[in-house]
């Protein structure tokens, strides 16, 4: 399932490719506005990606839980189980011997379903952060798109001026007026 925020980033990329092209340059002439907006939004995304991680590590707090409390249990019923048969003094050492063979069992799976909670999480973990990673490179590569557009467009505007018919002429702040 795609993040909400790669769908931002895809958009902006859209609206980037969709973009009137400078005349002899790469730079490319996007709405301001409307990338703003899609990063706001991205912005207000990241907190919904944030309580996700945060979900899914409380989810392996919670597996640990279970796994303790099922290996409680299972260690309850061996103490019973071994209880009841050291009552029966023939069968006395096969009864410990069960026992510990079912209590290194239930460690070792408890062991294995904790090992299997933190790889989770930390998997989980590392795709957020590979997406937050490249959404901070997304943003810093349309951020510095957006200023090379606004140098343009200051540049363009210091060699233009009004002329009285309502025309523009172009200026060379070193020569006179172009006719």
């Amino acid at each position: 399932m795609e993040s909400e925020i790669l769908e931002l980033l895809d958009h902006i990329e859209q609206i980037i490719n969709d973009g009137g092209h400078v005349p002899f340059s790469a730079r490319v002439l996007v709405s301001a506005q409307e990338v703003i907006q899609i990063i706001d939004q991205a912005r207000q995304s990241l907190p919904r990606e944030i309580t996700r991680a945060r979900l899914i590590y409380q989810d392996r707090d919670r597996i640990l839980q279970e796994a303790k409390t099922e290996a409680e249990s299972t260690r309850s019923a061996a103490r019973a189980e071994r209880e009841a048969l050291i009552a029966e003094h023939s069968i006395t050492l096969e009864a410990i011997r069960q026992s510990e063979n079912l209590k290194r069992a239930t460690k070792s799976e408890c062991d294995k379903m904790k090992l299997d909670a933190d790889l989770y999480a930390r998997s989980s973990l590392q795709n957020l952060q590979r997406e937050l990673v490249h959404l901070r490179s997304e943003v810093d590569s349309i951020l510095k798109t957006a200023a090379g557009g606004i140098e343009l467009l200051d540049a363009r505007a210091a060699y233009t001026k009004e002329t009285s018919s309502g025309s523009y002429q172009y200026i060379d702040e070193n020569e006179e007026e172009i006719a």
